[in-house]
């Protein structure tokens, strides 16, 4: 596919979503919703909100042509990499810890399989600006942050680009952080919504093949997504923190956290609504999807050309650093919710991250950053050299 027709076919997607929230959500509060597309060469979405949240909204999310045009490449050149791991080399071994060595779902069509990636990652950076816009995360900001002669005052919230400002820190990283996690929360809810409601449409697909379908689209979906995280994160794997600086979390524990989410919200949703979905293989789906996307761009996207495991994902609980990060997060997290919870657009309590009262024990059980010696052992990386 050229890139007219990439642009095209994100303005159909994308351009979709705005029309079908305009005659819903933003008619019933006399509200506008519009999407513009950028043409700087940047990988960059944008979320804008005008006028006071006690007003109708009036809101805008720009989505670069470079970044969906990169989102196509990348799941094309992964899908043609996977493709071309020979049987029984030493990278199709890697395989030999899931149920099946299949790195794809079974499909002839290898655009079909792109296209799947391409519109679940944009599909989701939509989301995610959405979750910025229904949150009024740029009146948290300017409420929670340091005050306007301390904190640049926008309207504008820039997700993935490189920073172009300076270093930001203390409470005005950490209400950056919370707000940009708290989108990441509602944009994962909103999209496996959609999907199910897809899977659940006869002309999408059969009864007797919805179970096989829904597997094959979570794996794709994930797929993309991790592709996304991983072009935000850059060439260098990151070494785990518990500092709160700049203003984006780390792109790879945000993707830590949307694919605990996922497993979370299908594995109580799936049984329910679709039937016959088991826990166990959801959960080995999206870890194999994050391995795949991970064993792509450590291959072909780094220095050594060769799978580098600072990219794989290790799970939460095996990182003190990260449960010390958390602890900041859910103190934060509990002070902007209920002023969230008054401006919010969306009557969708789903869409409100939460932590279960295990994972909080679990985080504050950890002893605070710089108190331990596994904190001062993992603490001293540099910072990120792209937010996403």
């Amino acid at each position: 596919m050229n890139d007219p027709e990439i642009y095209e076919l994100a303005n159909k997607v994308l351009g979709g979503l705005t029309n079908d929230l305009m005659e819903g959500t933003y008619a019933g509060l006399r509200g506008n919703l519009s999407l513009f597309w950028g043409s700087e060469e940047i990988y960059n979405a944008c979320a804008s909100s005008k006028g006071p949240s006690n007003e109708p909204p009036n809101h805008t999310i720009t989505v670069n042509d470079e970044l969906v045009r990169q989102v196509w490449r990348d799941a094309e050149c992964c899908c043609e990499f996977l493709r071309s791991i020979s049987e029984g080399s030493t990278t199709d071994e890697f395989y030999e810890f899931w149920d099946s060595r299949a790195k794809l779902p079974p499909c002839s069509d290898d655009e079909k399989l792109v296209h799947n990636m391409f519109v679940a990652a944009i599909t989701w950076v939509y989301f995610h600006e959405l979750g910025h816009l229904n949150q009024e995360h740029g009146v948290i900001r300017d409420e929670f942050g340091p005050k306007r002669d301390k904190a640049k005052r926008t309207t504008d919230i820039h997700e993935f680009e490189i920073s172009r400002d300076k270093l930001i820190s203390g409470k005005e990283a950490l209400v950056s952080h919370v707000t940009e996690l708290a989108a990441d929360f509602e944009a994962t809810n909103f999209y496996v919504l959609e999907l199910i409601r897809h899977l659940l449409n006869p002309s999408f697909v059969d009864e007797k093949d919805r179970l096989e379908v829904f597997y094959d689209t979570l794996y794709l979906m994930v797929c993309g997504i991790s592709l996304v995280f991983f072009r935000f994160n850059g060439d260098n794997p990151i070494l785990p923190t518990a500092v709160v600086e700049g203003s984006h979390p780390k792109p790879l524990a945000r993707l830590e956290l949307l694919v605990i989410q996922i497993t979370e919200i299908l594995n109580i949703l799936g049984p329910e609504i679709i039937g016959n979905v088991d826990g166990r293989t959801v959960n080995m789906l999206c870890k194999k999807a994050t391995f795949s996307a991970a064993l792509y761009w450590s291959t072909t996207n780094t220095e050594n050309h060769d799978l580098d495991d600072g990219f794989i994902l290790k799970g939460v609980h095996s990182s003190p650093c990260f449960l010390q990060y958390l602890q900041k997060i859910i103190n934060t997290w509990d002070e902007v919710l209920p002023r969230i919870k008054q401006v919010n657009r969306f009557e969708n309590p789903l869409g409100f991250m939460g932590f279960l009262n295990e994972f909080r024990k679990r985080a504050t059980s950890v002893p605070p950053w710089g108190s331990a010696p596994e904190a001062k052992a993992t603490t001293s990386s540099p910072p990120d050299a792209a937010t996403s």
